[in-house]
């Protein structure tokens, strides 16, 4: 199931184990840096893991609850003493936006934005000194911002990067991938975070696929004794559009399909569906000769 952390951007990948769960329910999680309260994000189900996931310790109880909210104080009093520390040792542009405690208080890390590079290694000993806990500071995004804030999308349902732990580990999104998709870069291919949406990734796989089975754009096909040439892909069809005269109204929404008979390099979805009947014909040539009707028998 997927678990959000607050502060650890994406949802991320937790073994439900024998938990009763459901959407919204608060868990504690054991991660690589020690246990911290996430929120159930989506319902559990069975499926292979693409990353190791963390293990879901039990169901939030009202002591975890109470520490909860005290780190959480103590959170925003550790951002205020790192903001005295950097201009105690005069780092320039940076800003601390927020800081995460673990459950038992060992482990802090704090975020910052910054369009530099700056040295924090003096800020980092300060607070650990002071708060005997392990420090990290790490640099905080407007993409994690925008998935550690959640919402919903234009398409009406929450943010990709909110709610599935996968969002983000598909690969590098931009604009590229649209164009190899035949969208024209716009703003409706733009996100809430400024880059181009993650179901842009997610769907270039199916657009691959389809383009190595379709014949190429602007290329000839034959069908039914008539030429014409590729003009535009319909994948969600599995069909191309053919322009069969110098006419726009000549063109024609043509499944890969009905191309395969004339043009043996295209290959449809589903290949059985289009596989052609035998006719009578070849049906009787291929029927064995029944005995005694050979030539120069019976005579």
């Amino acid at each position: 199931m997927d678990v959000r952390i607050p502060g650890a951007g994406v949802a991320k990948l937790c073994y439900a184990r024998d938990l009763d769960l459901r959407v919204g329910y608060r868990v504690v999680v054991q991660t690589e840096n020690g246990e911290f309260v996430g929120r159930v994000a989506l319902t559990p189900r069975r499926r292979e893991p693409y990353v190791q996931p963390y293990d879901i310790l039990r169901v939030l109880t009202e002591e975890d609850e109470r520490e909860e909210d005290a780190n959480r104080e103590l959170g925003r009093e550790i951002r205020i003493e790192a903001q005295k520390l950097v201009r105690d040792h005069r780092v320039k542009d940076v800003a601390f936006i927020g800081c995460d405690v673990s459950l038992d208080g060992s482990y802090i890390e704090v975020k910052y934005e910054t369009n530099g590079r700056p040295d924090l290694g003096a800020v980092r000993r300060g607070l650990e000194r002071r708060y005997e806990a392990r420090v990290l500071f790490k640099r905080f995004t407007f993409i994690e911002r925008s998935s550690d804030i959640g919402g919903c999308d234009d398409c009406g349902v929450p943010l990709c990067c909110a709610t599935w732990s996968g969002a983000r580990s598909m690969g590098p999104v931009n604009v590229r991938l649209a164009k190899q998709q035949g969208v024209t870069p716009n703003d409706k291919i733009m996100g809430c975070c400024g880059e181009v949406k993650c179901c842009m990734r997610y769907e270039h796989d199916a657009y691959k696929e389809f383009k190595e089975r379709a014949p190429f754009k602007n290329s000839v096909v034959t069908l039914e004794g008539k030429e014409g040439k590729v003009v535009d892909y319909s994948m969600v069809k599995d069909s191309v559009v053919v322009q069969f005269g110098p006419k726009r109204s000549e063109r024609e929404l043509v499944p890969l399909g009905r191309l395969v008979p004339e043009n043996p390099s295209v290959v449809p979805a589903d290949p059985e569906e289009w596989a052609s009947p035998e006719t009578p014909e070849a049906a009787s040539e291929e029927e064995p000769e029944a005995p005694g009707d050979g030539p120069g028998e019976g005579s």
